[in-house]
């Protein structure tokens, strides 16, 4: 059964650029990840069955045209990483000012589903509020979820 993400909570980045991931988000996330640049200017936290499963559906679905600018945006952007000993992510300087957290304290973790998503608290606040409820239950309807 695949153990899904969910939730979100303001986290301290501390001076070396370290941010701890939160205890009950760790094994489902695996000894080995990928971290990638997400949608919506944030960082995503692949557990590697998800990050190869996500691949795997991008080189055979989408057409070769399309597929360069997925491969661009995700692999290109990708590192193969780990937590330290106590639950940190190293957000090195280049992730750090792709999503705009360079030189922030604190960044949004939130579990989207099948991915972690690391994000600047004031984008993830704006992007939060620019859902609206009437949109939600149109959606839900259209799917009859």
């Amino acid at each position: 059964m695949t153990e899904y993400f969910v939730g979100h909570k303001t986290y301290k980045i501390d001076a070396k650029g370290r941010i701890s991931i939160p205890a009950n988000m760790r094994a489902a996330l695996g000894q080995e990840f990928i971290v990638s640049r997400g949608v919506n200017k944030c960082l995503a936290l692949y557990p590697m069955d998800v990050w190869v499963e996500m691949i795997n559906n991008i080189l055979e679905k989408v057409s070769q045209k399309k597929r360069r600018a997925l491969e661009l945006h995700f692999s290109a952007n990708a590192e193969k990483m780990s937590l330290d000993g106590q639950g940190r992510l190293l957000l090195n300087e280049n992730l750090r000012s792709q999503v705009d957290l360079l030189g922030e304290s604190q960044a949004e973790i939130f579990g989207n589903n099948k991915r972690i998503e690391i994000w600047n608290c004031e984008l993830f606040k704006k992007e939060l509020e620019s859902v609206e409820e009437a949109e939600i239950e149109d959606i839900l309807d259209e799917y009859g979820i």
